[in-house]
């Protein structure tokens, strides 16, 4: 699954998750629930993809010397 179709998936699940059912559209409109399957894969993929990223994006090697986050990913 491509990156840009897991974050959508996502995104779609959210917008379900948090629907309150309340709505003047018609009930063929209200978001709908993703795919167990779908969500699970959706999910790996996101995750795959920024494990491994250190979220502070340093460079420094007193960052990296010092960083638990960066110390997990070794």
């Amino acid at each position: 699954m491509k990156i840009k179709q897991a974050i959508q998936i996502l995104k779609d699940h959210n917008e379900w998750r948090r629907f309150d059912g309340v709505s003047d559209l018609p009930i063929e409109s209200y978001p709908s629930m993703a795919h167990p399957r779908e969500l699970g894969i959706a999910i790996d993929t996101v995750v795959n993809k920024f494990e491994n990223i250190c979220i502070y994006r340093s460079t420094e090697k007193k960052c990296k010397e010092q960083c638990d986050m960066c110390k997990i990913g070794e």
